[in-house]
């Protein structure tokens, strides 16, 4: 018996034991999954630096028709028949057309100045002459086709206004808005008084037009019925503009630069200030200002086509000053594109920049203040950053760059001596380099770097200013955006490589000062530079994502970062395969000709490729070429050979590899970077990512043969029997939840901001110490794909949306998308608690209650508080 109850209380307490062992095992994985979530650690009083108040701005630059055709509202596309077709060519009349039916006539043709066909005045080198022979009943027309459409909307009234001279005509005028094939007019006005000054000499004539229905496409004509001669110049019709500028600014679109709310402008540009060919070509803003008759304009070489200078000096200011932002003036440091002023030799250019602060800053009693006033704007616009050139400070002389700390130095003395208190930024290495610095023992209030990068450049850019030198010169991102696996238009992709960038700055807020994306515009119809983040027709506009994310950044900016801890057990817990398991082969050149032998069927997708005779050529000299065989290889393990030669050119040859559409895929290309290395790269989203690299050359005239091995992501490449290669594909290690956090002490509200550029959604917990959480909403920005776009067509397919969060006593839950940019607002009821407050400290409580509004419920009574 005895034996027999030991027994039992054994089994009792062993199977007991296994199942407490059991329950705590359970318990203890039941503890490692809950524990095992992204948390994002937060304490309110873990301060960091003050974030710049100027912090993000936005940078204008006259391309793509940004101005004309663009922001600026004109719709007469050359109104001052000036155009032609490209920079020295004699003017034409482009964007004019005529109209006449038999018997009727009408004859147009340029004519220059004369004594005997003077010209409107000095700045105008041509005007139309019109040889008129029509009648009431069978009228002619002069058309004008608008920047690729006039934009007619129903009930919308447009200026009309030219200047005419018609010393010799018998007849009426008429001004229309029609349809491209004139059978429908939408608005028309009879020009009245013309015919009555037919003895005078240049007079401006001004109309209304109302019209009745829309059509984007529409055309302006002006409709002659008598006979005779008449001379035309200055033809101008204007919608309503922004905020009712008189020369002002397309209304869409310049909300949509509102609605960035930027706290500067930097303008005119860019290249745009440099110009192109000649000094005369460059950005001389006096040639800008006054009534718009008297701007000569000039070529902007740059970027192909004329501008009329109508959105001048003045304009920039006033653009400026509506968007209650601060005006970022550019100047020249006496270099073009092409050529320069010698640097000893530069006095002109920095008169210039000083005669255009006094035209800014200047009082009314001085030269140019007067100009000012006298051009409508009494009041100072207050320039308080000026930059002294743009991209001039390359290590190559030939890029724009000669002598800049020279020049810098004159233009810096110049400035100071006259305005002490202006902050003038200056230019570092522009491109080729990650890490640009000052050159020089000069003082330089900041420095304007520029970074056109992938988007994995900019995600592992985000600790990039962590190890900047505190006590240097501050930092002006001039220009930055994702110009290399943006997609078409710009995706998503990009933008969230941008919000990581971005994020980091505000994270060192001590360093970066001032922010602008570029460029900013493009008509869709002229397109010179991608991506850019706002595309638009002669009626329509969209925001790319990375618009949005330039939105909604500056719109949650607290005044002082906090100290995140971001802890992800996910990262790098599931290893992806890169390499496909299906996938084809393929060639490819790179600014070379060069030949392959290929007995296979190929898709011939970008180059200029032959086949003859089991023989494959690349016969051009473009970048990238590629040319694919349509035979796909089921798995991940394979060889193939591969047998080439190279022509002619600047390169080697290129073997494919990996791929699977045009913006994935990988390369094996031998003899790149002028012939002087071979190299594995990854194309990812368009993106590129070099994988190994060594040394090398390839000859002309030369047959190669190529061996490649693919196991999985290991690659073993052989040029003849030389092994080049043996490597493992990367993992884009920049993908992953990325976070940051500031707080508005002006508010109390804590701003969480976290990214997720990776394609798994998850969890995360922010949790909160020193502020306990009321009220928390979440501003989302999210793709279904990171190659997701907007388009004209579909504008609104990624754009915010705004969601109300659950809050806990210390925390708040918030799911994290993939594909996604998220901003958390966090508010609290015990605000002054959470700023770490003592309640004993009543004059320091009292003074921040005071007048502060619905945040600031807690009155200190002696040792306690009381809600009020």
């Amino acid at each position: 018996m005895i034996i027999t109850i030991f027994l039992k209380r054994y089994y009792f307490e062993t199977i007991m034991n296994c199942k407490k062992s059991l329950f705590m095992g359970c318990w203890a994985a039941m503890a490692a999954t809950a524990q095992a979530q992204i948390t994002i650690d937060i304490d309110a009083q873990q301060r960091g630096p003050k974030v710049s108040p100027m912090l993000y701005g936005i940078f204008y630059e006259d391309i793509n028709h940004a101005a004309d055709g663009g922001i600026y509202a004109e719709l007469i596309r050359n109104r001052s028949f000036e155009d032609g077709p490209r920079f020295g060519a004699p003017a034409d009349m482009q964007g004019w057309a005529t109209v006449a039916a038999e018997p009727s006539v009408l004859a147009a043709r340029l004519i220059q100045d004369s004594k005997k066909t003077p010209l409107l005045n000095s700045a105008q080198h041509h005007a139309l002459q019109l040889d008129v022979k029509a009648s009431p009943a069978a009228p002619v027309s002069l058309i004008n086709e608008g920047y690729w459409g006039i934009n007619a909307v129903q009930g919308r009234t447009y200026r009309l206004s030219f200047w005419a001279k018609a010393p010799a005509y018998r007849g009426t005028v008429k001004a229309e808005l029609r349809s491209a094939d004139g059978k429908q007019v939408y608005a028309q006005q009879q020009v009245a008084v013309f015919a009555a000054a037919k003895k005078r000499g240049w007079t401006k004539y001004e109309a209304t037009l109302t019209a009745l229905d829309n059509d984007a496409q529409a055309q302006f004509a002006l409709v002659f019925d008598g006979v005779g001669q008449v001379q035309l110049d200055m033809v101008s019709l204007f919608p309503p503009t922004f905020r009712n500028r008189e020369n002002g600014m397309r209304p869409d679109l310049a909300n949509m630069l509102w609605q960035l709310h930027p706290k500067f402008m930097r303008f005119p540009g860019g290249c745009f200030v440099e110009g192109q060919e000649s000094p005369d070509n460059a950005f001389r803003w006096q040639r800008t200002i006054g009534p718009v008759e008297e701007r000569e304009g000039h070529w902007n070489v740059n970027w192909g086509y004329r501008t009329t200078d109508g959105l001048g000096y003045h304009e920039y200011l006033q653009l400026a000053e509506d968007l209650v932002a601060k005006p970022l003036y550019v100047v020249n440091v006496g270099i073009w594109h092409g050529g320069q002023t010698p640097y000893d030799s530069i006095q002109p250019w920095i008169d210039e920049c000083l005669n255009a602060l006094e035209y800014a800053n200047g009082p009314v009693s001085s030269k140019y203040g007067a100009m000012r006033a006298k051009n409508g704007h009494p009041e100072p616009f207050g320039i308080e950053y000026l930059e002294v050139g743009n991209e001039n400070n390359q290590p190559d002389p030939r890029q724009q760059s000669d002598h800049y700390y020279e020049r810098y130095e004159q233009f810096y003395n110049a400035i100071k001596a006259k305005y002490p208190d202006m902050k003038i930024i200056g230019n570092v290495v522009a491109w080729g380099d990650d890490n640009p610095k000052w050159g020089s023992s000069l003082p330089v209030d900041l420095l304007d770097e520029h970074y056109y990068r992938s988007p994995d450049w900019f995600a592992d850019a985000f600790h990039k200013y962590d190890s900047y030198d505190r006590q240097g010169p501050k930092v002006y991102v001039g220009e930055y955006a994702v110009t290399n696996g943006y997609g078409t238009l710009g995706n998503m992709n990009a933008a969230l490589g941008e919000a990581i960038y971005m994020m980091g700055m505000e994270n060192n807020a001590d360093v970066v000062e001032l922010a602008s994306y570029a460029p900013i515009f493009v008509n869709e119809n002229d397109a010179r530079w991608r991506p850019d983040m706002i595309r638009f027709s002669s009626s329509r506009a969209m925001g790319t994502p990375s618009y949005y994310v330039q939105q909604l950044m500056p719109q949650h900016l607290g005044t002082q970062v906090l100290k995140v801890q971001l802890t992800n057990p996910y990262k790098d817990k599931v290893v992806k395969q890169i390499t496909p398991k299906q996938s084809r082969v393929g060639y490819g050149t790179w600014n070379t000709r060069a030949t392959f032998q290929c007995d296979k069927e190929v898709d011939c997708m970008y180059g200029d490729w032959q086949i003859e005779g089991g023989m494959l050529h690349q016969t051009g000299h473009k970048d990238a070429t590629r040319c694919i065989q349509k035979d796909v290889i089921d798995g991940d393990h394979y060889t193939c050979k591969f047998r080439c030669r190279k022509d002619e050119g600047a390169e080697g040859f290129i073997v494919i590899f990996n791929y699977v559409d045009d913006k994935n895929y990988c390369w094996v290309n031998l003899g790149g970077w002028t012939n002087s290395q071979h190299a594995i790269e990854q194309i990812s989203n368009g993106g590129k990512l070099l994988t190994d690299s060594k040394r090398g050359r390839i000859e002309a005239g030369r047959w190669y043969d190529v061996t490649l091995q693919v196991a999985g992501d290991s690659v073993k490449v052989w040029l003849d029997n030389e092994q080049l290669f043996d490597t493992v594909l990367k993992r884009d290690h920049t993908k992953g939840i990325y976070s940051s956090a500031t707080i508005n002490d002006a508010t109390g509200e804590i701003i969480v901001k976290v990214v997720n550029n990776d394609d798994a959604a998850t969890t995360a917990r922010i949790s909160l110490k020193n502020f306990a959480p009321s009220e928390a909403r979440v501003v989302r920005l999210a793709a279904n794909d990171g190659m997701e776009e907007n388009t004209l067509q579909q504008p609104t397919t990624i754009h915010p949306v705004e969601q109300q969060l659950s809050t806990a006593d210390d925390h708040v839950m918030l799911t994290v998308p993939p594909y996604s940019l998220n901003i958390v607002t966090i508010k609290t009821d015990d605000y002054l608690f959470s700023k770490g407050i003592s309640t004993a400290n009543n004059e320091t409580a009292s003074t921040l209650i005071s007048g502060k509004g619905p945040l600031y419920r807690r009155k200190i009574v002696g040792q306690e508080a009381t809600t009020f």
